[in-house]
């Protein structure tokens, strides 16, 4: 099926497709992945400054929205032309812990090029930066691989002295470097549910993402 026709009647230009290596295969015959990304409002994430909005909140379930509608979508597109497919979704933590999804939508989006992991530990494409939050559908259908993009993230520091609870260690992502090397996940996570109770019911801050100069518009 042609997915990039799909993803223009949904306002997304930023998306790619590849094959997964074995240890991210969560589905035995769904080895290809296709990954795409939806941009965030500059407007609503430059009002990010001491902590998230109201307003961010909303956004951010939103996106969260949109992304599982569009996933779930191109899945039966998929399963329509006669192969299989599952989306993944958005936000959902299966971890005892609650902090891991089934699948790292970031790990995926490397191998199907559409940038990197900065040292906020969030992703980052060359247009948007980290202004974006991203989708996956695995599928047995033959896909591109797309071209291995490299990371936008310029190792300015200002993601780490902006964190309000110092949980980024500074470290750049490396293919070897386990997450908690660059991210106290726990330290985050709590920061952000004890002191930013009143925005929401899940865990939010942003302040990371808004101070992040690659994508950001003057």
């Amino acid at each position: 099926m042609d997915y990039k026709k799909f993803f223009g009647d949904r306002f997304i230009d930023v998306y790619g497709s590849g094959v997964l290596p074995d240890e991210l295969r969560i589905y035995e015959n769904l080895g290809n992945a296709i990954s795409f990304a939806v941009r965030l409002s500059d407007e609503v994430i430059d009002e990010i400054a001491d902590g998230p909005t109201k307003t961010y909140f909303h956004h951010y379930e939103t996106c969260n929205a949109y992304l599982d509608q569009t996933a779930f979508l191109l899945a039966q597109a998929i399963m329509r032309e006669g192969f299989r497919a599952a989306a993944i979704p958005a936000s959902q933590a299966v971890s005892g812990d609650g902090y891991k999804g089934a699948l790292s939508h970031k790990a995926v989006a490397r191998i199907c090029g559409l940038g990197g992991i900065g040292d906020n530990d969030l992703f980052l494409t060359d247009e948007y930066g980290c202004r974006v939050r991203l989708g996956t559908v695995l599928t047995d259908m033959p896909v591109e691989k797309s071209e291995a993009a490299e990371n936008p993230c310029i190792h300015c520091g200002a993601c780490i002295a902006a964190c309000p609870c110092g949980a980024l260690s500074g470290k750049p992502w490396r293919e070897d470097i386990a997450v908690d090397e660059i991210l106290d996940i726990r330290k985050c996570h709590m920061h952000m549910k004890e002191t930013y109770q009143n925005i929401g019911n899940k865990a939010v801050c942003g302040i990371c993402m808004s101070v992040c100069p690659v994508g950001k518009r003057g």
